[in-house]
C-alpha cells in the first residue's frame, strides 16, 4: 500500500475557479455521496481481519487503506466546501452497503468494498478528466490514483483468500461479485449520470468502463 495520505495533509483548502455553475450545482449533491462512502472507520473490517487470523503485515496494510479512504473523505469535504454543499451523514447506497458488508466474514468485507472500489475508478476517472478547475482535477486525481492502488492491492491478497472457498462457492461468489458491481454501475449512472455527461462522460461511456474493469479485475480476483 502507498504512504500518499502523508502527501495530502498540507491541502487544507481548495479554490473551484474555473469550475461553471452548471457542473458545480450538479458536483455538490453528487459528491456529498462519495464523501459519505469514503469516510468510515474501518472497525468491522479491523476486526474481520483479526478474526480471520491474518498477519501483522496484512492488517498494516489495512489500517494504511482506511486511512487513504479518510484522507479522501477530507479532500472532498473540502471540495464540499468550497461548492457551499453540507455533509451528507445518510444515504440509501451507503446503508445498503455497509448492511451487506457487516453480514460475514473478512472476505465479503473485501469483495463489496471491491464493488465500490471499481465503480469508483471510473467516476472520479471522469471528474480528474472533465472538470475545468486546476485545484478540483487535482483532488479527483490524487483519489483516483490512490484508488488504483488499492485495487491493486486488494487484487494481489484477496485471491488466495478467495481460493479457500469450495469450488460451487467460489463460482457462485463471483456471480454475486459480478451482480454487485453491474448493480451499483446502474445506480451510480442514473443517480450521477447528469453529472458524468456534464464532464463529458455519458451514462453509456461509464458503464462500458465500469463494465470493462470489472472484468478485468474479476478475472485477477478469482483466479484459482
Amino acid at each position: 500500500m502507498s504512504e500518499r495520505a502523508g502527501c495530502h495533509a498540507h491541502l487544507t483548502r481548495v479554490d473551484h475557479t474555473g469550475l461553471d455553475r452548471a457542473t458545480a450545482a450538479l458536483l455538490g449533491p453528487s459528491l456529498a455521496i462519495f464523501q459519505l462512502g469514503e469516510s468510515g472507520t474501518g472497525e468491522h473490517l479491523f476486526e474481520a481481519a483479526r478474526r480471520a487470523g491474518t498477519d501483522a503485515d496484512y492488517r498494516q496494510c489495512l489500517q494504511h487503506f482506511i486511512a487513504e479512504e479518510q484522507e479522501h473523505a477530507r479532500l472532498l469535504a473540502l471540495v464540499l466546501d468550497a461548492l457551499g454543499e453540507p455533509l451528507r451523514h445518510r444515504h440509501w447506497t451507503d446503508g445498503a452497503f455497509v448492511l451487506i458488508r457487516r453480514a460475514h466474514s473478512l472476505r465479503t468485507e473485501i469483495l463489496v468494498l471491491m464493488v465500490a472500489e471499481v465503480v469508483a475508478l471510473s467516476y472520479y476517472g471522469a471528474l480528474a478528466g472533465g472538470v475545468a478547475s486546476p485545484d478540483l482535477t487535482e483532488v479527483f486525481g490524487r483519489i483516483h490514483t490512490d484508488e488504483m492502488v488499492h485495487v491493486a492491492f486488494h487484487a494481489d491478497t484477496l485471491p488466495n483468500q478467495l481460493r479457500r472457498f469450495p469450488r460451487p462457492v467460489h463460482a457462485l461468489s463471483r456471480v454475486l461479485w459480478s451482480t454487485l458491481v453491474v448493480g451499483a454501475a446502474l445506480v451510480v449512472a442514473k443517480e450521477h449520470g447528469r453529472l458524468l455527461a456534464y464532464v463529458g462522460v455519458p451514462r453509456r461511456r461509464f458503464l462500458r468502463q465500469v463494465l470493462s474493469d470489472h472484468r478485468r479485475i474479476g478475472a485477477t480476483l478469482f483466479r484459482r
